[in-house]
């Protein structure tokens, strides 16, 4: 049961959250990328949500145990917080996020959050991903392959969009993956390696002061085990240490050892674990 000394508090601007949550998620910043990243990127209106945006925290006697970031249409995501105060936040959530269809975090955190909004507003709620994130702060080379990583250019949209839907079924991905890659080329953010075409892609998103995320990782099948997705993963992140950045994130499925030894051999070293939670149609 949720602790009378816990107390929920709403953030109507992006900029007030992040002034009092900030140094609470930087403290652990690797860790907490997605939560940070979402709230800078809420700053200002270059940002593809909409409201009502759910920016929340959570207090035990005044100080900060937790947090939540829901930018529609997008899931809300949830950061470690004790027991008890998931409940609170789906008591609060409840009514400011309307059409919610996923929530992330923690596994105890998550499911307390469900089990709150399943009470509240119905229905059931099943986990459909448990993620591993992965943070490297120093780069081991991969074996070199031929090629070269260079930005995505409008010329390779029709292959990248036809990547899409693999990608999608590879990884059971969330969201809308096509306006996600679309946006990350008209931003400069989608690289692809080139070898006489190109034969791998990959992302970067989830900006924080001292860090950046990489995503949407895919090879496809008939380019596979040759190399092209540790080289361009790995180039990416030198690139991003070289800049200044301290680390780089990731994540891919828990039960996918394959890839997770990929990017562990060139030093991506497991943080922690998260789950997604989707409704259920039972």
């Amino acid at each position: 049961m949720p602790s009378g000394e816990l107390v929920v508090e709403r953030y109507e601007s992006a900029e007030r959250f992040l002034a009092e949550v900030g140094p609470w998620l930087a403290a652990d910043e690797p860790a907490s990328n997605l939560i940070l990243a979402l709230a800078h990127s809420l700053v200002g209106d270059d940002h593809p949500f909409h409201e009502p945006i759910f920016l929340a925290a959570v207090r035990d006697r005044g100080t900060l145990v937790g947090c939540a970031v829901r930018p529609p249409p997008d899931h809300i995501d949830l950061s470690p917080m004790p027991a008890g105060a998931a409940t609170l936040m789906a008591a609060s959530a409840a009514d400011h996020c309307p059409g919610l269809d996923a929530i992330g975090g923690e596994a105890a955190v998550a499911g307390e959050f469900a089990a709150e909004w399943a009470r509240r507003r119905g229905g059931a709620w099943q986990i459909t991903h448990r993620w591993s994130w992965l943070v490297l702060r120093e780069v081991r080379p991969p074996p070199p392959v031929p090629g070269v990583l260079r930005v995505a250019r409008a010329d390779d949209w029709p292959l990248v969009r036809s990547w899409a839907p693999l990608y999608m079924r590879d990884t059971n991905a969330t969201g809308n993956v096509l306006h996600f890659l679309e946006r990350r080329l008209h931003t400069h953010s989608l690289f692809v390696w080139e070898h006489d075409g190109p034969k791998c892609m990959a992302s970067v998103s989830g900006h924080t002061p001292n860090g950046l995320r990489v995503s949407a990782v895919f090879t496809p099948e008939e380019h596979r085990r040759r190399g092209y997705a540790s080289n361009t993963v790995a180039t990416i992140s030198q690139r991003a240490l070289a800049s200044g950045l301290e680390y780089c994130v990731l994540f891919a499925e828990s039960h996918h050892a394959a890839t997770l030894r990929v990017y562990e051999a060139i030093g991506y070293r497991n943080s922690h674990t998260t789950v997604l939670l989707e409704p259920s149609a039972a």
